[in-house]
């Protein structure tokens, strides 16, 4: 049985799904298994999956369900002990798993572990190294050394953003795992989510070197709809903050006036604070059935959320274009430019 299972949920990534797949194939530490889950893809995905030969690879086919479904599908059928997810447009740095899999073996109580990100494009030349919260953030904050991002609590910057920024920077144990439950139907936040229920239960670490490939190109999950995307962002929020925030023998070992003002300048919700207001006056904490309701298309309930959003982007033209990524020059410059470039595939 293999000690480490990683997983490829693929869609439509004809160009880069052979990359993905050598990188693991690939890896020092070859006692693994590879599962690729082909999420529908209308591409040549499969062509090129079935010219790879491996012993340790599988390729299974569905029909569309979303990143979530094949994720989950992927981990159903995995054997490892330890459990990781690349997606088919990004690369694992070599020694990835050399590096990784040992920290967690010596400390159970890391829930999830994650590395720092060499951000490519779709050539694979490299755009920066995205070193956790502490830089190419996917929103500026007016006052970032009051936030959670000024801090050293790993745990609380999860609060602000999802720095590790990607499944493909996963890496957990399986009792973890099967602790916490598969990943939810969320289109762009499916991986802050799980994130947030493992930091919880467990530790979330980064280790300080980068030890995978980000890539940013056209095709990015977040171009296609910024509305839901913000939807899901206050959706997390909501959901989540209440219970970290109740946790005192973590949230409250900082005094009560440091906490508040950290999270009063760590929250941001591109103007659309009054959705997440009422999300928490709704109680998703408390009430999963609710909460999870609202991830279905179909509700009407949710399609009040999306009108309001997008009410509220059409009078914020500036929110408008951070979100879709077109900052205007005199609002970024060098690595914030970068940044700006970044948020528009955060995933």
């Amino acid at each position: 049985m293999p000690k480490v299972s990683v997983i490829i949920p693929s869609y439509n990534h004809g160009h880069y799904i052979e990359q993905a797949v050598g990188s693991v194939l690939g890896q020092s530490y070859d006692d693994l298994e590879l599962i690729v889950i082909d999420d529908g893809s209308t591409d040549d995905s499969l062509a090129r999956l079935s010219t790879l030969t491996d012993d340790r690879l599988r390729i299974v086919a569905q029909e569309n369900r979303g990143a979530h479904a094949a994720i989950n599908r992927g981990l159903a059928e995995s054997q490892g002990d330890y459990l990781a997810i690349l997606n088919s447009d990004d690369v694992y740095a070599p020694g990835r798993l050399e590096k990784m899999v040992p920290r967690l073996e010596g400390d159970p109580s890391i829930g999830l572990l994650s590395s720092y990100i060499e951000v490519i494009d779709g050539q694979g030349k490299r755009l920066g190294i995205k070193e956790g919260y502490t830089n190419l953030h996917p929103w500026s904050l007016p006052n970032t050394e009051e936030s959670f991002r000024g801090g050293a609590d790993n745990r609380a910057a999860l609060l602000t953003e999802n720095y590790l920024a990607t499944t493909s920077n996963f890496l957990f144990r399986r009792s973890w795992y099967k602790a916490i439950g598969d990943f939810l139907p969320l289109r762009y936040t499916h991986d802050w989510d799980f994130a947030l229920r493992m930091a919880r239960m467990a530790e979330v670490q980064l280790l300080p070197e980068p030890l995978l490939r980000y890539r940013i190109h056209g095709k990015n999950t977040i171009h296609e709809n910024q509305v839901a995307m913000i939807f899901e962002i206050c959706w997390c929020l909501a959901v989540h903050l209440p219970s970290h925030c109740a946790d005192i023998e973590w949230y409250g070992k900082e005094a009560d006036e440091k906490r508040l003002s950290q999270l009063l300048h760590s929250i941001y919700t591109y103007g659309n604070e009054q959705v997440l207001a009422v999300m928490l006056l709704e109680k998703l904490y408390e009430n999963s059935e609710r909460a999870l309701a609202l991830l279905d298309t179909n509700t009407p309930r949710r399609q009040v959320y999306l009108t309001m959003i997008h009410q509220q982007m059409a009078k914020s033209p500036v929110a408008t274009e951070m979100a879709r990524g077109y900052v205007p020059a005199w609002l970024v410059s060098g690595l914030q430019r970068l940044a700006a470039l970044y948020s528009s595939i955060y995933r």
